[in-house]
């Protein structure tokens, strides 16, 4: 899945576009490392990682 659609999947929740870019980065940033990734428009991550982080999300929403 590219990073762009898990932005806005994640934007589709409800959350503000500026907070999912952030959490995302600094996700992406954490498992792959800041210095492999590519622009947000062409970045890709596998589905088992873009799931767990909408997973993320989805707890977060609930618990709010």
């Amino acid at each position: 899945m590219k990073t762009i659609e898990l932005l806005d999947k994640v934007v589709e929740l409800g959350f503000s576009r500026e907070k999912v870019l952030a959490d995302i980065d600094a996700s992406l940033d954490e498992v792959i490392g800041a210095e492999n990734r590519k622009p947000i428009a062409e970045e890709e991550v596998s589905e088992e990682l873009a799931s767990d982080i909408l997973f993320g999300f989805e707890c977060e929403k609930e618990s709010n």
